[in-house]
C-alpha cells in the first residue's frame, strides 16, 4: 500500500479557517492525508479570494455500494470566496476519477489490483453523487480537484 504524506499545517491565517473539534486537528493545525491536500491547504491560506475553509467539517452519507450500506464520506474541504460561493472540494487523484482499465497481462496480482481499482471508483462515484445532491440542496458547489488543477 503506498504512503501519503500527512500531518498538521498550521495555516498563516487561522482567522478564515473553521477548526472544528473533530479527529482532524491538532490545536489550531489541520490534518491533510497527504501532499496535494497540504499543497491545497497553502493555496486556500493564502488565496485573497477564499475568505472560510474548513476541513472534513461536512459528513455527507452515503450509499456504499460494496459493503451495501450507508458510510460516512469526510468531505476534504469547504471553501467559502469573497463572493459568497461555497464550495465543497474533493482532492483525488485522476486516475480515480476515471473508470479503471482491463489490464493488458492477465495475473492474480493484476486481477486483484484491477477489482480494488472498480471498487474503489464505484465507491467513489456514490461518494461524489451523494456530495452533488448534498451541495445542490443547500446551494453549494462540489468540485474535484486532481493533480492537474494543483499544478503537479
Amino acid at each position: 500500500m503506498a504512503k501519503y504524506k500527512q500531518g498538521f499545517y498550521t495555516p498563516e491565517y487561522p482567522d478564515k479557517w473553521i477548526i472544528t473539534e473533530s479527529f482532524d486537528t491538532n490545536g489550531n493545525a489541520i490534518k491533510f492525508r497527504s501532499s496535494w491536500e497540504l499543497k491545497f491547504c497553502r493555496f486556500a491560506d493564502f488565496n485573497p479570494d477564499i475568505v472560510k475553509v474548513n476541513s472534513e467539517g461536512i459528513v455527507i452519507p452515503y450509499l456504499n455500494p460494496i459493503k451495501n450500506k450507508v458510510s460516512r464520506y469526510y468531505m476534504d474541504f469547504i471553501i467559502e470566496t469573497k463572493n459568497g460561493n461555497v464550495f465543497l472540494v474533493e482532492i483525488k487523484p485522476k486516475a480515480q476519477t476515471l473508470p479503471p482499465k482491463k489490464p493488458k497481462k492477465i495475473t492474480p496480482k493484476s486481477e486483484l489490483s484491477y477489482k480494488k481499482a472498480i471498487e474503489t471508483y464505484l465507491i467513489n462515484q456514490a461518494k461524489w453523487q451523494a456530495a452533488e445532491e448534498y451541495a445542490k440542496e443547500r446551494g453549494m458547489k462540489f468540485i474535484i480537484i486532481t493533480e492537474k488543477e494543483i499544478g503537479l
